[in-house]
C-alpha cells in the first residue's frame, strides 16, 4: 500500500502486511546465534510485538501481540479414524469361496437325495414305512412322525444348503439329524466299527458331520444367497448358538422318545445304516 501527501517529494511509504514468520531468531543466550527456530514469540504488548517502523504505529493491527498459543493452529484437522467399509465389502479370498461352494453343493445334494429316499422311497430308499419300521425297532415312540420329520429336514435342509439360504439354521438342523443317526447306529444290536470292511461303518456319518461343522463355522461363502449377510463370511457366534439349540432339541427328542444310553448298544435296538 502506498501513500503520498501533496507537496512531498514523491515520498512513498511501503507498509508490508504483517505475517507470523516461520523462522524467528533464537532466544538470547542460545549457542546457535542467528540459527532459526520454529518457536512462536510469546504474546507481549503491541509495541513489542509490532515495533514501529518509520514512525508508524502498528498497534492497531493487534490486540495482544505475538501469537496466542491458547488458540488452535490455523490448519485443517486431519481425521484420526477410518470409516468402516460396508458389510458386504469383503477382501480378496482367493479360491476360498470356490472351495466352500463345492463342499456346500456336494453335501447338500447328497443329503437332499437321502431325504427323497426317506420320504418317497426314491433311489432304492426305504420310504416312510421303511423308516418307521426302523425307528420302531430302534426303540423310538412316535416313529412315523419322526420318520417324516427326519426326511423333511434332510430334503429341505439339503436344498437350502445347495443354494446357500439361511445356512446356519440349515446346517445345524442337518448336523443334528446326522448326530441322531450316529446315536441310533451306536445303540444297535451289533457294534458298528468306524471303518467297515464288508459293511459300511460310521465313516460316512463322521464325514457328513465334519463337513457340516466346517460350513457352520466358516459360512457358505460369497457364492450363496446369504452373501449379503455377515454369517456368509464371518459367522462369529451364530454357529455356536445354532449348534447349542439343535443339540438341546436332539437331546430332548432322544430322552423323551427313546431313553436309552446312546453310548452303549442294546439287544433290543436294530442297527441303522450310518448317514
Amino acid at each position: 500500500m502506498t501513500s503520498s501527501k501533496p507537496g512531498d517529494d514523491a515520498r512513498t511509504e511501503i507498509i508490508h502486511d504483517v505475517d507470523y514468520p516461520l523462522d524467528v531468531p533464537a532466544a538470547s543466550g542460545s549457542s546457535s546465534g542467528d540459527a532459526a527456530t520454529t518457536a512462536f514469540p510469546a504474546a507481549t504488548s503491541a509495541t513489542t510485538a509490532f515495533p514501529a517502523a518509520g514512525g508508524t504505529d502498528y498497534s492497531q493491527f493487534a490486540e495482544s501481540g505475538g501469537y496466542d498459543m491458547s488458540t488452535p493452529l490455523p490448519f485443517g484437522e486431519e481425521p484420526t479414524t477410518i470409516a468402516p467399509g460396508p458389510r458386504d465389502d469383503i477382501g480378496r479370498r482367493g479360491t476360498t469361496d470356490l472351495g466352500l461352494f463345492i463342499l456346500r453343493v456336494t453335501v447338500g445334494v447328497l443329503l437332499t437325495l437321502r431325504g427323497l429316499q426317506k420320504l418317497f422311497g426314491l433311489f432304492n430308499g426305504p420310504g416312510i414305512d421303511g423308516m418307521t419300521a426302523t425307528l420302531t425297532e430302534a426303540g423310538f415312540e412316535q416313529a412315523r412322525l419322526l420318520a417324516i420329520a427326519g426326511g423333511a429336514v434332510e430334503l429341505v435342509g439339503g436344498i437350502m444348503l445347495v443354494v446357500g439360504l439361511a445356512t446356519p439354521m440349515a446346517v445345524a438342523g442337518l448336523l443334528g439329524l446326522v448326530g441322531l443317526i450316529i446315536a441310533i447306529t451306536m445303540t444297535g444290536s451289533e457294534p458298528v466299527p468306524l471303518l467297515g470292511e464288508t459293511t459300511r461303518g460310521l465313516e460316512a456319518s463322521v464325514l457328513y458331520a465334519a463337513a457340516l461343522l466346517a460350513l457352520l463355522f466358516t459360512g457358505p461363502g460369497r457364492w450363496a444367497l446369504d452373501r449379503k449377510w455377515g454369517w456368509s463370511h464371518r459367522p462369529r457366534f451364530s454357529g455356536i448358538i445354532w449348534l447349542v439349540i439343535v443339540a438341546v432339541i436332539v437331546g430332548l427328542v432322544w430322552y423323551f422318545l427313546n431313553g436309552t444310553n446312546p453310548l452303549t448298544s442294546s439287544g433290543n435296538s436294530a442297527p441303522v445304516t450310518a448317514g
